[in-house]
């Protein structure tokens, strides 16, 4: 693992009020069959667990997203076998810096999957082929890069997530996902694409 938010501290010691990436973890790799909580979509995976974001609010630079995208490619190229990198975040502007990198994991072999966001502060969903979502809507341009709508227990898209005739290549569950957290009674249901996304990533893994 490696914290790229604050270098000064462990993965650990430095978690975000909103406990992203422990729930997000969990829905790709929490074991199975043992009797506890939940169970992750591929939870014979290892994870590589890589922090640029943080505070209450889960704000980071994407210059620190970048160094952590080089990082697993660095690791890739050292014989260690990543398959995926799950992105649970977005909504920044287009970078070529960002793109370059997503398309240098691809060259390796590295299958990006992104959140399609979570629409504007209505709490609707925005149609990301009219009003762009980076890096989601990368998957238009980059062949590596699989974008995730969410959808509820119906199969309905659900209303806060992002969508794209184009800009979207997929929808999964997101809607009240069980999955692990800290401190809070250990499992919690979350709601967002970034629930989504995971999903897929399990599967790709």
């Amino acid at each position: 693992r490696r914290n790229f938010y604050d270098k000064n501290k462990d993965v650990f010691q430095s978690a975000s009020d909103d406990l992203h990436g422990t729930h997000v973890a969990g829905t790709i790799g929490a074991v199975g069959n043992n009797g506890e909580g939940t169970t992750g979509v591929a939870w014979h995976v290892k994870l590589m667990s890589l922090k640029f974001l943080g505070g209450s609010k889960g704000s980071g630079s994407t210059g620190n997203a970048i160094k952590a995208i080089n990082y697993v490619i660095d690791q890739k190229n050292r014989g260690t076998n990543v398959r995926v990198i799950n992105a649970s975040w977005g909504g920044g502007s287009d970078s070529q810096a960002l793109r370059e990198a997503i398309a240098a994991a691809g060259n390796v072999g590295i299958v990006f999957v992104c959140a399609a966001g979570n629409g504007g502060s209505d709490g609707f969903g925005d149609d990301i082929d009219e009003i762009s979502d980076f890096p989601a809507d990368y998957s238009t341009s980059l062949d590596n890069v699989i974008s995730v709508a969410a959808i509820d227990s119906g199969d309905n898209l659900a209303g806060f997530s992002n969508f794209g005739h184009s800009s979207v290549t997929v929808a999964a569950p997101g809607v009240g996902i069980w999955s692990t957290v800290p401190d809070i009674r250990e499992y919690a249901p979350i709601s967002g694409t970034s629930m989504a996304s995971p999903h897929v990533a399990g599967i790709v893994a």
